[in-house]
């Protein structure tokens, strides 16, 4: 028996083929789309890089010196930190009234800050030199209590032509002639650090202890209250922005570098 051809409309003809066509194009842009997620460099989420995103610096150690209107001399290092070598002595009086301090910090970084952070791998570089930091299997780092300490363009100027003479004269010199940059601290983010020690379960509560006091000693912090396995530090300058242009002294030879990155 002759068997009867099956008769497809053209609509449906057309339906289908736009069917395959269009679920081709899903599955060809799905795969590009995990492609991409897997092949993209995510950077890893550091106090410097969140600070980066903002306009900051991370300041290497954290602490109370190079504050709005100072001047000190930086110095730059490879992993986007920097740190600060004061240059001239300010008496506090001179700044009190010219620094402005306000609790608002934009709410995207409050919260990137606020997160526990994974710092050990940098913390172990500074503290390879504490006996027992192989009991220690991770470090995190907690920001409280952000704070932003600025001052205006009219009192960094009113500060520098204050500070700049005689022996703070002198040393803004050297420091630029050695081919130093000199800069001024337009703004700070200030905040308290916590940094939360983790060990491994076989150390006892009396090593625990011991290894917390020396761990705070030599990060210049204090042991956290009631805790034998936090250190923290409060109201230390973590994050820091400078002034553009750099301190420049006609008595000074040699190359004018900006207070910035190249």
């Amino acid at each position: 028996m002759r068997r009867t051809k099956s008769v497809v409309l053209p609509g449906k003809v057309t339906s289908r083929k736009w069917l395959w066509l269009g679920s081709g194009v899903f599955v060809a842009i799905g795969l590009v789309m995990v492609a991409v997620w897997v092949g993209f460099p995510r950077k890893k989420q550091t106090i410097t890089a969140i600070l980066s995103e903002t306009g900051y610096f991370e300041v290497v150690p954290p602490s109370t010196f190079g504050g709005p209107g100072t001047i000190n001399t930086i110095e730059y290092l490879s992993d986007g930190r920097l740190e600060l070598h004061p240059t001239c002595d300010v008496d506090p009086t001179l700044l009190a009234s010219k620094i402005q301090k306000s609790r608002t910090v934009d709410r995207e970084l409050k919260q990137s800050l606020e997160k526990k952070l994974d710092v050990s791998a940098e913390v172990r570089e500074k503290l390879s030199a504490v006996a027992g930091m192989q009991q220690v299997e991770a470090v995190n780092l907690k920001l409280e209590n952000a704070n932003i300490l600025l001052i205006s363009d009219e009192s960094l100027i009113s500060t520098r032509n204050a500070l700049l003479k005689a022996e703070c004269e002198d040393a803004v010199t050297l420091n630029v002639s050695s081919g130093g940059v000199v800069c001024q601290t337009r703004s700070v983010l200030e905040a308290d650090v916590v940094y939360e020690i983790k060990y491994h379960n076989k150390i006892s509560m009396e090593e625990k202890a011991k290894l917390t006091s020396e761990i705070a000693a030599k990060l210049d912090l204090d042991v956290h209250q009631g805790a034998n396995d936090k250190v923290s530090g409060s109201q230390l300058f973590f994050g820091i922005r400078l002034s553009p242009n750099p301190i420049v002294l006609k008595t000074a030879a040699g190359e004018i570098k900006p207070c910035s990155r190249k």
